[in-house]
Formats: structure tokens, C-alpha cells, sequence
């Protein structure tokens, strides 16, 4: 008889054992499947990690095209404006340089305009000389006559007194 007693306690037991072992194992379960769930949202999280990454590469990469392209269109504006500050610079240096020949041309004008007036005072002075000479010949012509005229009677008068 105690030895079905003991029997007894050790079945009992045995079906306590069981029972904790099958509430253990349906608890770990329960942890697997809660495990594999989060496992499934982290990697779903993971996923949608991965996309928006890939979304903020791809932006970055966009943005740095639009940066790489401004810097270009302001490298090839800076190009423009040297340029155009050359092509300034070179119609100064030919303004200049046709100034300087206008003011070059203008003081050759003025000395052909200095020759010429001295031209027409040389002019002038000839002419003033050569009325002087025609008016000294014109005077010597006259003074001559007088002469002739006075030989002329002097001769009549010795002529008449040799008579």
C-alpha cells in the first residue's frame, strides 16, 4: 500500500512536471511568435529605412546636380563678365588711341594753318615790296623825264646862245 502511495505521488508529480513543462513551452511559443512578429516589423521598419534612404540619397544626389549646375552657370557668368570687362577695356584703349590721333590731327591742323598764314604774310610782303619797287620805278621814271626835260632845255639855251 505505500508503495502506491509513492506511485501515486510521483504520477502527480510526473503530471505536475508535464503541465509546467507544456505551460513553459506554450509560453517560449508565445515569445517565439512575439519574437518573429517584432522580427517582422523591424524588418518591414528596416524596409522602410532602406527606401526613405534611398529616397534622401536620391534628393541629395539631385541636390548636388542643382549645385554642381549653379556653380557651373556661376563659373561661366564670371567667364562673361571678365570678357566683357576685356572687350571695355579694349574700346577705352581705342577711344583713347583715336583721341590721341584727333589731337594729333588737330595740332597738324593748326601748323598747316600757322604755314599757311605765314604763306600769305610772305605773300603779303611781296606784294607790299613789289608796289614799293613800281612805285620807285614810277618815281625814277618821273625823275628821269625831269632830267631829260632839263638836258633837254639846256641844250635849247646853249643851243640858242651859241647863236
Amino acid at each position: 500500500m505505500p508503495q502506491e502511495s509513492v506511485t501515486e505521488r510521483d504520477e502527480s508529480q510526473d503530471v505536475r512536471d508535464i503541465e509546467m513543462l507544456r505551460l513553459r513551452v506554450e509560453e517560449a511559443r508565445q515569445e517565439a511568435q512575439s519574437a518573429k512578429q517584432y522580427a517582422q516589423q523591424a524588418q518591414s521598419l528596416a524596409r522602410q529605412s532602406q527606401s526613405q534612404a534611398r529616397q534622401v540619397q536620391h534628393q541629395a544626389q539631385t541636390a548636388q546636380n542643382e549645385a554642381n549646375q549653379a556653380s557651373q552657370q556661376a563659373q561661366q557668368a564670371r567667364q562673361q563678365a571678365v570678357q566683357a570687362q576685356n572687350q571695355a577695356q579694349q574700346a577705352q584703349g581705342d577711344a583713347d588711341r583715336a583721341q590721341s590721333q584727333a589731337q594729333q590731327a588737330q595740332g597738324e591742323a593748326a601748323q598747316s594753318n600757322q604755314r599757311a598764314q605765314a604763306a600769305q604774310d610772305q605773300a603779303d610782303q611781296a606784294s607790299q615790296l613789289a608796289q614799293q619797287s613800281e612805285d620807285q620805278a614810277t618815281r625814277s621814271q618821273d625823275r628821269s623825264g625831269q632830267f631829260e626835260m632839263q638836258i633837254s632845255a639846256l641844250r635849247q639855251q646853249r643851243h640858242t646862245q651859241v647863236r
